[in-house]
């Protein structure tokens, strides 16, 4: 049920940036890709095919660490994003309260992200049942002649495994499978219908297939194109991989045969009765049959279009910012609504009340604190009065991190005194007690959300009655303190020792000192 929790609220906000952030990441890999692969276009389609999967492999792993960054950052990080999970604290309607609720728009991208990744797996799981389902069709096995031109083939190709070639009337175009037993399919009409160095040429084409290991490389892929079916980018990318490749075993295929003009004229008549096929299928009708004829006769790559990475850099500088400006409304996704008379650590005569509406089920939250600083807390499971146990407190703390307010912004800079005259000094005031400065409430709300504390006390974290000690200063250009006071929790109380500056009117915490657990 946690888990169920932390992906409504918590694992959706950091996939959710980490997808924004991949629109721009990913089209700047898709750039880089094409203007890489334009300037290897001496070089081998092999090269150009390793290049190509790399960088398509980049594009995962990239927003894969800005997911895992996200997802460590601290709540005050995460809700200071695009797309935070809950809202800052905002004036309620009842005077002397602050409201926060859930930010549909992270579950709704997210969520929408995993329907597309699913849709696409089971696309590629259909092509993969559709490849299988051969197996059970009536094949013939190849005639003696041509099994020993196909053991011929693999000497000269290096291939140690044993390659099994079946001829089958339900197969449109020669194609290869599998990667441990690798397996040729070929049209039943192929060895009537095609002279035998055309033939040849087909066979060494699926065969190089297998000595690349492209069953392997065109599976992960096709895994690639499943979580990233959303990027233009990465589509294109995949698509410029599947014609290397292509060019690469027609390179090995005529180093094999000797002669580029059998393998030509074989694909020009596959090329007449062209059958698609599934992705997870390396047939010998891959890529672009035009630009592979010319290859193959001219030894001359396609010349560089500059409107892919153009149209790529255009579109998704405009798209990143569309989707900072996504706006959803609210109960789109399971929602949460926190209504508490303090917007950081509860204190004497403080409450919060939390209700949720999830996937998981209704809940309801109050806590409050009498003027003694004693916590005392109601919890509610579907409409029912529940106890509090672990599971209920490790959803209680884990709203109490994500609902922590950002800090808030520095103050303006003071006017300038050159041309003023200083006015008659009033009164000195008496010292404010740390606990009333908004310096102080920075730093306790920082001090709340730390992980170690809340390990200790539990959540909701309660300033107590307490003196605090230690000492505070503050200016324009920054400040410090050196701060010790209790805090109190549903595990009991705690003295904290924290030492704290600032910059820029921002606090940070940089140690905080707990005593050793008995």
């Amino acid at each position: 049920m946690n888990a169920l929790w932390n992906a409504q609220f918590g694992f959706a906000p950091a996939l959710a940036q980490a997808l924004l952030h991949s629109l721009w990441q990913d089209a700047l890999l898709a750039i880089l890709a094409a203007l890489l692969l334009a300037a290897m276009a001496k070089r081998s389609a092999a090269s150009r095919h390793t290049l190509g999967m790399l960088i398509l492999i980049a594009m995962v792993l990239l927003p894969a660490a800005t997911f895992l960054g996200f997802w460590q950052e601290s709540a005050v990080d995460v809700n200071a994003g695009w797309v935070p999970a809950i809202s800052a604290p905002a004036a309620g309607a009842i005077p002397g309260t602050y409201v926060q609720q859930s930010v549909p728009l992270a579950g709704v991208l997210a969520s929408l992200w995993l329907l597309g990744v699913l849709v696409m797996l089971l696309r590629q799981f259909g092509g993969w049942r559709l490849v299988g389902a051969l197996e059970n069709q009536p094949f013939a096995a190849l005639p003696p002649y041509w099994q020993q031109r196909v053991a011929a083939l693999r000497h000269t190709l290096k291939i140690s495994r044993t390659v099994v070639v079946r001829l089958a009337a339900d197969v449109a175009a020669p194609f290869t499978a599998r990667l441990l037993r690798p397996i040729i399919w070929l049209p039943a009409s192929l060895l009537t219908r095609l002279p035998a160095q055309q033939i040849e040429a087909l066979l060494a084409h699926e065969l190089a297939h297998i000595a690349r290991l492209d069953w392997l490389w065109n599976g992960l892929q096709c895994a690639i194109e499943s979580l990233l079916f959303f990027h233009p980018g990465a589509w294109w990318l995949s698509r410029r991989i599947r014609q290397e490749r292509e060019h690469a075993c027609d390179d090995l295929a005529v180093a094999a045969c000797g002669n580029a003009l059998d393998l030509v004229e074989a694909l020009t008549e596959l090329e007449r009765h062209r059958h698609p096929f599934p992705r997870l299928v390396l047939s010998a009708q891959g890529g672009s049959l035009m630009n592979r004829v010319t290859r193959l006769l001219t030894g001359s790559t396609s010349r560089f279009r500059w409107q892919a990475p153009v149209a790529l850099a255009v579109l998704f500088g405009a798209g990143t910012l569309l989707a900072t400006q996504i706006k959803i409304g609210p109960h789109a996704m399971p929602t949460i609504r926190i209504v508490s008379s303090t917007e950081g650590t509860l204190g004497p005569g403080d409450i919060r009340e939390i209700t949720a509406d999830g996937l998981d089920g209704k809940r309801y939250y109050r806590a409050s604190v009498d003027p003694q600083g004693h916590l005392t807390e109601l919890y509610k499971f579907n409409g029912k009065v529940a106890t509090i146990d672990a599971t209920a407190r490790a959803w209680i703390e884990e709203v109490a991190r994500l609902s922590v307010p950002p800090a808030p912004p520095a103050p303006p800079a003071p006017p300038s005194l050159a041309n003023m005259q200083p006015p008659t000094p009033p009164m000195p005031p008496a010292p404010p007690k740390f606990s009333d400065s908004a310096a102080f409430k920075a730093i306790l709300r920082l001090v709340a959300a730390d992980p170690a504390v809340t390990a200790r006390l539990g959540n909701p974290i309660v300033m107590t009655t307490e003196p605090v000690d230690g000492r505070l200063s503050e200016s324009a250009n920054g400040g410090d303190a050196d701060l010790s006071f209790v805090l109190g929790g549903p595990s009991g109380h705690l003295q904290v020792h924290v030492e704290a500056h600032s910059n820029g009117g921002v606090w940070r915490v940089d140690h905080i000192d707990l005593p050793d657990a008995h």
